[in-house]
């Protein structure tokens, strides 16, 4: 089932609409907002932080039904503090 979900990159301030299947990891819409901006994350996305709109952090494998994310969620994806 396709779901669209919001998300955003630290230090952007623009949002952007991504539409995914439910069964795709948390990993692979963390890694299309990293396509779109290459500067704030030079490295692979695997050296990130994903959260979903409560700050709460998502494991990276998990779908994005086990992570609780539907249709019309925020996640926020971050550099990792480690």
């Amino acid at each position: 089932m396709l779901i669209h979900l919001h998300g955003y990159l630290s230090d952007d301030f623009v949002g952007r609409v991504i539409v995914m299947d439910a069964d795709q990891t948390v990993q692979a819409p963390a890694e299309r907002l990293r396509a779109w901006g290459p500067d704030l994350y030079p490295r692979p996305v695997v050296a990130a932080v994903v959260s979903n709109e409560r700050g709460e952090i998502l494991e990276l494998t998990s779908t994005l039904t086990e992570a609780g994310l539907g249709a019309g969620d925020i996640f926020r994806v971050q550099a990792d503090p480690r």
